[in-house]
């Protein structure tokens, strides 16, 4: 079926941006490994720190700005009477994959849901983990490529542990679905 799009789209740039985001959570370990960067409080001026802000902001923004495209393309395409087949493309993308964790909240976590709760969520965090060196010996801490989010929805508190390269490939595979029947 052909979709007709409200706003103009560059389906090759959201494909790069998710493919940066992909690349940026795969390869914080061994940045952070290199680096030798160790988790402390964060003072604004040691390197965790500045590797953490860095990484909160280029993270949150990007989930942000493609959560916001996404739901644009949904919602066009739910108000053309395909809102089941955006479900069902919704479940073949994320064909048994977790793209996260519902910690608190009774919900199922679809793309579309993940998207709102990025856009709404109230807390963010990047979820950290912990590793050694063994030659020569040293601890570093590094982002797991997960997030922490958190908010209410009618006065009823949720908590997602999203998987952003789970995510960002689900939504690739969705938008690479629908880019072959949309008309933009």
């Amino acid at each position: 079926m052909l979709y007709v799009m409200s706003h103009s789209f560059d389906f090759m740039g959201l494909s790069e941006k998710l493919f940066l985001l992909r690349h940026l959570a795969s390869g914080a370990r061994g940045f952070c490994k290199k680096e030798q960067l160790i988790e402390g409080p964060l003072d604004y001026e040691d390197d965790w720190s500045l590797y953490y802000l860095r990484m909160r902001s280029l993270v949150s923004s990007r989930l942000i700005e493609l959560a916001a495209n996404i739901r644009i393309v949904e919602d066009t395409c739910k108000h053309q009477d395909t809102y089941s087949d955006i479900r069902d493309l919704d479940a073949l993308c994320r064909d048994n994959e977790s793209i996260g964790v519902v910690r608190q909240g009774n919900f199922e976590l679809t793309l579309r849901e993940a998207c709102n709760k990025i856009i709404h969520a109230t807390e963010f965090d990047l979820s950290i983990s912990n590793s050694r060196n063994s030659r020569p010996y040293y601890r570093y801490s590094y982002w797991s490529g997960r997030c922490s989010l958190k908010g209410a929805h009618n006065n009823r508190p949720w908590h997602v542990e999203l998987d952003v390269i789970e995510w960002c490939g689900a939504i690739d595979c969705f938008m690479d679905e629908l880019s072959r029947n949309i008309d933009w």
